[in-house]
Parts: C-alpha cells; structure tokens; sequence
C-alpha cells in the first residue's frame, strides 16, 4: 500500500467509529447509524465522507455545533408533508428519520415529503435515498448548508454545494442511484487531499481572489458544477430545503455576513410510491433491463465496462471488502489523537 495510505477491515474503521461516538456521548443506535454510513461512503470510494469526517464531527460537538442529545420534533405536517425541527441533531440521525416518515406517509398516501429543519452534516446522502429503494419506493435526499461555493459573476460565495442523490428500485439488480453534489466538487474531497497530501484536479476550487487553484489548502471556495447550471440547482435546493423549513440559510448569510451559529444544514428526504403509477415488479424490471442495456454498449478505447448509475460504488464496495479500506494517514494521524482523548485503542492495519 502507498506510504501515505493504509489500509484497514470494514469491521474494524466500523467498531472505532461506534466506539468514538459512544465515548463522546452517542447514543447506542445512533452511534450504529452513524457509523454505518460513514463506513458505507469508504466502502464505495466516496473518502471524503468517510471516517475522514469524524475529527470534524467531535470539534463540532466539543464547540456546542452539534447536539448528540437532541430530540426531532415534528414541527407541522398536512397530509404527506412534513417538517421535522433537529435542535442541531446529528445529520444522518435526522435525515434517516426524515426518510423512515416520508416512508410512512407514502405507504399511506403514496408521496412523503418530510424537511428537516436545523440539523448538522448528513454526510452521504445517497445511503438514505437507498433506505426508500430497498423498500419499493423512489427516494430523493437532499441537503442545503451555508455560502461554500461561487455564484457566476459574484466575487464571494452565494451557494452551496447542495447534494442530490435520487434511487429507484431494481430486480435481480440493485437498485439505480446517484449521488452528486452540485460543486465541481465537496468540502470533503478538499479535506483528503490535505489528509493525503495530494493537489486537487484544475476547475474545483478557487483561491480568494476568484482564480483557479490545484493546491487545497488555497482553496477558498468551491467551483459549481457545469458552471450557471450547478449554482442554479444549489439555490433551487436551498428553496426546497431551507425555504421551505422557514429556516434560510443563504439569504442569511449573505445578509448579516456570516452563517448562522453552528452552521447548521437543512434537509429533504421524499419518498415516492412506485406503485402507485403502475406494478412494482414491472418497473423492478424495467430499471434491470436499462441498466444491462447500458451495460451491453460498446466502449471507447481505454474503458473496460459502462456502469449505471450506482454500479462503479458498488463494484469498489465488492473490491474494499475484500481488500480492505485505504485511510490517507493524515486521517490516521487525525483519529489517533481523537482515540487517544477517549482511550480507545487504534484498531491494526491490515496492510
């Protein structure tokens, strides 16, 4: 393995999570939850919002940003709509419970819409998208946080990289997903190559003074995805989310100059009964045979398979639990003093 990367077993990154968490005042399940999505993002490739996250996470609650003793209230509803307020709850906490109701409302009334008010970072949200699918239903999830990435023409932040992440059912196939941010790029990944001590690709970031930049420690604010298209969505989001939720985030930053204490994200979780528009088992089918047929075209030189969505984490989740998981060793370096507080041993690399 690379000398700036080791790697570790899925159960082993997975009971030092739980075990961290707990010892920073987790509650049981919640510590389990929390855990399995971190471990789920590194089983598939998605690092920056992996184990990576989890200094982060325990600054958060050491400096008041983030409430491990929160308890979700449901703030309104009207048949399937929902707000759910988060007292700063631990995102994935709160977005799980948001989709669990959403869930719920759809089995009745075959479309859930719960947002989720006040909550902390979700981390990746294509597991709780995944959470309806698995059960039969479409799920969209999506999350909205403070000024991170330039606005077209502005010289300071404006929008955030509000990801989106949509799954619908399969068959004998897992079910199609995608997970995307509306940045060029996430936080996160400019996090992993600090961690790494790598450079990041050209067109992901700028530095502060509005020009392109590959070395992340410059970087002062994220690049939108395709440009106007990318912010445009971000701000969408932020209507769907924060709006909604009577709970801005954007607008007031932008006007008093700084993010709300904490800062704290929204969320969105929908959850969409697929049969109502049709049986269930013909759509499963359906969403199998476009993904084989996308399967069966040819490539371009160079590219061995054509995946659909979902399919190339999945191939790397088949790979890492196997192989192992690469941690960068600025992130081990960042656990093992996080381990340490709590007197929790460093589990042993496996390679």
């Amino acid at each position: 393995m690379s000398q700036n990367r080791v790697l570790y077993s899925k159960g082993a990154l997975l009971r030092l999570a739980q075990d961290i968490f707990a010892a920073a005042g987790v509650k049981a399940g919640d510590a389990e939850l929390w855990a399995d999505v971190l471990i789920w993002a590194n089983l598939r490739g998605v690092d920056s919002h992996g184990v990576l996250r989890i200094p982060e996470y325990i600054a958060h609650m050491d400096d008041g940003k983030l409430n491990v003793g929160a308890e979700l209230k449901i703030a309104r509803q009207a048949g399937a709509a929902v707000t759910i307020d988060a007292d700063q709850a631990p995102g994935p906490i709160a977005i799980a419970a948001a989709m669990d109701e959403a869930i719920g409302r759809a089995r009745d009334v075959q479309v859930g819409w719960c947002v989720v008010r006040n909550m902390t970072h979700a981390g990746a949200i294509g597991y709780f998208a995944l959470q309806a699918a698995r059960q039969g239903f479409a799920g969209l999830v999506m999350t909205s946080s403070r000024p991170l990435m330039a606005y077209p023409g502005a010289r300071t932040p404006a929008a955030s990289t509000n990801p989106i992440a949509i799954a619908v059912p399969g068959g004998e196939h897992p079910p199609l997903f995608v997970d995307m941010s509306t940045s060029a790029s996430g936080m996160g990944k400019i996090s992993q190559a600090k961690d790494a001590g790598t450079s990041i690709p050209e067109g992901w970031a700028v530095d502060d003074k509005g020009q392109t930049t590959t070395d992340p420690h410059s970087a002062a604010m994220l690049s939108p995805a395709a440009g106007p298209k990318g912010a445009g969505l971000s701000l969408m989001i932020e209507c769907l989310t924060s709006l909604f939720a009577g709970f801005p985030l954007i607008e007031y930053a932008l006007e008093t100059g700084a993010p709300r204490f904490g800062r704290p994200m929204n969320g969105l979780a929908i959850a969409v009964d697929v049969s109502a528009f049709g049986d269930l088992a013909t759509f499963r089918g359906l969403a199998d045979g476009l993904a084989r047929q996308l399967g069966n075209l040819p490539t371009v030189d160079g590219v061995d398979q054509v995946y659909a969505p979902g399919e190339r984490g999945d191939a790397v989740l088949a790979k890492r639990e196997i192989d192992g998981i690469p941690v960068a060793a600025g992130t081990i370096k960042r656990l093992e003093g996080i381990a340490e507080r709590f007197g929790i041993t460093m589990p042993l690399a496996d390679g």
